[in-house]
């Protein structure tokens, strides 16, 4: 951490939470000022820290259920995504077509084969198992049964979870042993620092569509327990944890008012 800017440090530690502003943004206050913190910004990089502290030594969590089926919620989510996209929005498909099908595969294949490393030093724990399909045909598909303890008292979110599997099959340099160590770092950090989504939250971000067509209203709307989260979880952790870089101070993760 020879890149740890002294007197963010010095702010973070001695400084009170005031209030959350968005999904991104909270209010601190240090002596007699005022400041803008990016929240999810300064998150990210303490679960970055951490993963890499704690690497070849964490603790694992099971997840429970039984686990999460890897192929079928990346599919899922390619489906939706796709949808959300399309010319008709509001027309979300149950059926994942066949290119997700394929391109959630690949991705699940990838993470095969690096079970083995992702569970030994990270503690990702991966699990082929029989499943029966909807024809009654038993096929073998993965899933995640662990993730790491980076934060006592912290739990990822799981509306998160689809997207950090993508990415860590597509966007980790496996080739390379540095980059693609610091690269599962990353992808688990964005992960982790996600807040809880909340749909009362969206549904009036829905309702207040007409204002934001005139410049007024809120995109960034956070519900309560997202509130509570970053309040009770993301910011002790953020205040006594993180050593701030000076990239963090330069681009603007804590601002004065």
């Amino acid at each position: 951490f020879a890149q740890n800017h002294q007197r963010f440090n010095e702010t973070l530690r001695g400084s009170t939470f005031v209030g959350v502003v968005s999904r991104n943004r909270s209010l601190i206050q240090c002596g007699i000022d005022l400041l803008m913190i990016n929240h999810y910004t300064l998150a990210k990089e303490l679960f970055y820290q951490l993963a890499l502290m704690k690497f070849n030594g964490v603790t694992m969590a099971m997840l429970g259920n039984e686990g999460v089926d890897v192929m079928a919620v990346i599919g899922q989510m390619l489906q939706f995504e796709e949808d959300l996209n399309s010319s008709h929005p509001k027309k979300i498909t149950v059926k994942v077509s066949k290119t997700n099908i394929d391109l959630a595969r690949q991705a699940t294949t990838c993470l095969v084969e690096k079970a083995p490393m992702l569970e030994e030093y990270f503690s990702i724990k991966f699990e082929k198992r029989q499943v029966q399909t909807v024809q009654k045909k038993a096929i073998r598909t993965l899933f995640l049964t662990g993730l790491p303890v980076l934060l006592d008292g912290h739990s990822p979110q799981p509306h998160a979870l689809p997207i950090f599997l993508l990415r860590l099959a597509t966007e980790v340099n496996w080739k390379e042993e540095q980059p693609c160590f610091e690269g599962i770092c990353r992808e688990l950090a964005s992960f982790y620092a996600e807040a809880p989504s909340d749909n009362t939250a969206f549904l009036e971000m829905e309702q207040d569509a007409s204002n934001n067509i005139n410049g007024k209203g809120n995109m960034e709307l956070v519900g309560e327990n997202a509130k509570r989260y970053i309040q009770h979880i993301l910011f002790p952790g953020i205040s006594f944890l993180l050593v701030p870089t000076k990239q963090n101070f330069s681009d603007g993760a804590m601002l004065k008012l």
